[in-house]
């Protein structure tokens, strides 16, 4: 029992490889078999072990250290929403200056005067020329044969002279009726003292008993008719003076009106030869040689190459804003020439609003009609104000966000505009003065909050 003990205490006290070793070699000698204990050699013990579990911790810790690693690199694009290259971005700083507010638009040159000549009456017309012609003013261009409205003419003269005739004889026919009007009034008067003579007489032969009182009475009725007659002679002859006086004025009247109508038949029948109101060239023949046209219909333009104007569309909504002699710079060929509005059109077409313009300095040479030119208009100018160049960066999110760059970062900032210029924009909310703007077009960012910037 103890040397059991001593055993197992010598057991405990060896290695195990030599302990298992010794109790291997001990069966070996009771059985006869020779052991394998001095094949065995002892080997130094290690620090650490390549095993499956020290492999997978330090991959781990490989991969954290990785991780960390990227994260580090990657953090500030991490923390956007889409990258970008600054090449392909146009960068620009809020500015302060001036703004000129201005309407550019687009035009051609017309002549300022362009007349058509159009038909006065129905008829046939021949023209004197072709159209290219140069022509001077006042030079026949065509006529119109108008059977119709000359016998109208011919007509109304006619009636003319039958009235001024009938003037001339309602004139004689007054001097001879106020002619005897005054025999009349003469021969009462001079009846008139007859019968107070003879009444004188008729009084004293009755005082005497010469005369009946019969022939007095009829003496003194002779008187009276006399005296009558007397009294109402020069009614007459004024009655007669005013009736004849009318009578003549309603005729002067009648020929008056007559004269009216035969001065306007005149014109008309002038108008027939129709003639260049300027010199100039012949636009187009608007019918064709001995053609039938009829009353008010266009027969032939003329263009005056002595003077052109500038036709221009605005957008409705600047309307409002123009009025005749506002300034305009009008570009032609890569020259500017000063200019002014001079009439707008009261109707708009398409959202468009026509408008004149003229050449208030010197007139471009060489002009020719349907030119196309453009024309700026200057409606104000704002001083001292926070600016930007403009472009389609403004439409973002209908006007009211902007991408403002901060380093290699770029984040969407609300913003708020005010006048809108060719060149510039004013900026009223949201930015300060040397901000940096993504100016280029940002749609393809719509989306996107922040940008991160790489080289």
């Amino acid at each position: 029992m103890s040397g059991a003990l001593q055993y197992n205490t010598a057991a405990i006290e060896k290695p195990a490889e030599v302990s298992n070793g010794g109790a291997r070699d001990e069966a070996a000698r009771d059985a006869g078999i020779q052991g394998t204990a001095k094949q065995d050699v002892a080997l130094p013990a290690q620090r650490f072990a390549f095993t499956q579990l020290n492999i997978i911790v330090c991959g781990f810790i490989g991969l954290i250290a990785l991780v960390s690693f990227c994260w580090w690199l990657w953090r500030e694009q991490l923390q956007t929403d889409m990258r970008v290259v600054r090449s392909e971005l146009r960068i620009a700083s809020v500015t302060r200056g001036n703004l000129r507010r201005e309407v550019a638009a687009t035009g051609k040159i017309v002549v300022a005067n362009s007349p058509t000549l159009y038909s006065s009456a129905d008829g046939i017309v021949s023209y004197n020329v072709k159209a290219g012609d140069r022509v001077k003013q006042g030079q026949l261009l065509l006529s119109v044969e108008s059977p119709a409205l000359t016998s109208r003419y011919q007509q109304a003269n006619t009636v003319l002279a039958r009235l001024q005739t009938e003037l001339a004889g309602r004139e004689l026919s007054a001097q001879k009726n106020q002619l005897e009007a005054k025999q009349a009034l003469q021969f009462t008067e001079l009846t008139l003292r007859n019968a107070q003579r003879d009444f004188a007489r008729y009084e004293q032969g009755l005082s005497k008993g010469f005369v009946s009182r019969q022939e007095f009475e009829r003496a003194e009725e002779n008187l009276r008719i006399a005296e009558l007659k007397a009294q109402q002679a020069p009614e007459q002859l004024t009655l007669i003076t005013r009736v004849t006086k009318t009578e003549i004025q309603n005729t002067a009247k009648q020929i008056e009106e007559q004269q009216s109508i035969v001065n306007e038949l005149q014109r008309e029948v002038n108008a027939l030869q129709v003639s260049s109101p300027v010199d100039a060239m012949v636009g187009n023949l608007a019918v064709n040689q001995k053609s039938a046209v009829a009353m008010h219909q266009a027969l032939i333009t003329v263009i005056d190459l002595s003077h052109y104007e500038v036709e221009i569309e605005v957008p409705e909504n600047y309307a409002p804003e123009l009025s005749p002699g506002m300034a305009v710079e009008i570009k032609l060929d890569t020259k500017i020439y000063a200019g002014a509005i001079i009439a707008i059109a009261p109707e708009v077409n398409a959202g468009q609003v026509k408008v004149r313009l003229n050449f208030t300095g010197d007139e471009p040479q060489y002009l020719r009609q349907n030119q196309r030119i453009t024309a700026i208009i200057l409606l104000e100018v704002r001083e001292n104000i926070l600016k930007l160049p403009r472009g389609l960066y403004a439409e973002l999110d209908n006007g009211k966000n902007v991408f403002k760059v901060n380093g290699n970062k770029a984040f969407k900032t609300p913003v708020t505009y005010g006048v809108w210029g060719l060149d510039d924009i004013e900026i009223t909310s949201g930015l300060a003065l040397n901000d940096e703007i993504i100016v280029s077009d940002t749609s393809v960012f719509r989306e996107a909050q922040s940008l991160y910037i790489k080289q």
